[in-house]
């Protein structure tokens, strides 16, 4: 899985970062805040890695 969740960043930190790692073969995902992170959290499969 190269997913990962990018959260409570600025509008332009966010669209930088999204850009970054999808050059780099990741599957962003951002969102602007923490109940949105939660509801994208839910959707990870069983034993998905989170690191905060």
């Amino acid at each position: 899985m190269n997913k990962i969740l990018i959260v409570d960043a600025s509008d332009s930190d966010r669209r930088l970062m999204v850009g970054l790692l999808t050059r780099a073969g990741y599957e962003p995902i951002a969102v602007e805040t923490m109940e949105a992170a939660k509801d994208e959290v839910e959707k990870l499969p069983p034993g998905a890695v989170i690191n905060s």
